[in-house]
């Protein structure tokens, strides 16, 4: 690895002067979409002076997430927060069975040490891959974690319909995550629910212990997790653009 620290500010990353810390791959964090997306892309009015990168962790051969704190001044010179978990696009997808009228979703149950909760339920999602193909990752979290398959085609963009074709900022605070939202219906039998219904999935090499609960779809408003209320408030915004949505009854 090519350690920088913060006494040699020698390199730089977009024009900007930048450091890091010992352990960090400066070669390959530098690089890094998740950081030059945010220098090359902002508001004017941030004046950058410095960046500083704290810590990336590698997901093979690229960098997965990577936080960082920037130097920055408002116009009048005023200094601002800048730090920043970045980890970049995400995907969510409201996966609706239909079964004799009544609208079900899959959940995901998974340990999730962030909350503390080791049965954590949740909307289908998962992170981009770099390709930028939003709806293509969308099918392969569908097939991975819920081990339906869905052609990219056949999912709605629910982001787009609401105005946010860039996807929703999840914790601008801190975090650089947009979740671009989708959604598609299919209609099942109760065997077919069943047979869904308590299945263990998701990707073995990216350690995933997932397992799936089918709920009625108005429960994802009991669960305390941002995009599956989104998902759930976004689908019954634009249902009627949702093809096979017209089939719900109840």
């Amino acid at each position: 690895m090519t350690d920088q620290t913060n006494t040699d500010p020698t390199n730089t990353i977009c024009g900007v002067t930048a450091t890091c810390e010992p352990g960090v791959d400066f070669t390959k964090a530098s690089v890094s979409p998740l950081i030059t997306g945010r220098l090359n892309n902002h508001d004017p009015r941030f004046n950058v002076a410095s960046v500083h990168l704290q810590s990336a962790d590698m997901f093979g051969p690229r960098v997965g997430f990577l936080k960082f704190e920037a130097a920055l001044t408002d116009p009048s010179g005023r200094k601002l927060p800048g730090i920043v978990f970045a980890r970049g696009g995400s995907v969510a997808v409201a996966a609706v069975l239909i079964c004799e009228g009544k609208a079900y979703t899959v959940l995901t149950v998974q340990p999730r040490f962030a909350t503390g909760v080791f049965e954590f339920k949740e909307t289908c999602a998962g992170m981009l891959d770099g390709s930028g193909n939003f709806a293509g990752v969308a099918a392969k979290e569908l097939k991975e974690e819920l081990d339906i398959e869905v052609a990219a085609d056949d999912l709605t963009d629910l982001s787009s319909l609401a105005g946010f074709p860039g996807g929703i900022y999840m914790s601008p605070g801190g975090c650089d995550e947009t979740i671009r939202f989708f959604a598609f219906t299919r209609q099942v039998t109760r065997e077919e629910m069943d047979a869904i219904n308590g299945r263990c999935t998701g990707a073995l090499d990216e350690n995933e212990q997932i397992t799936l609960q089918i709920v009625p779809l108005e429960d994802l408003l009991t669960y305390p997790d941002a995009k599956t209320l989104l998902a759930y408030s976004l689908f019954q915004r634009f249902k009627d653009k949702v093809p096979g949505a017209e089939a719900i009854k109840s």
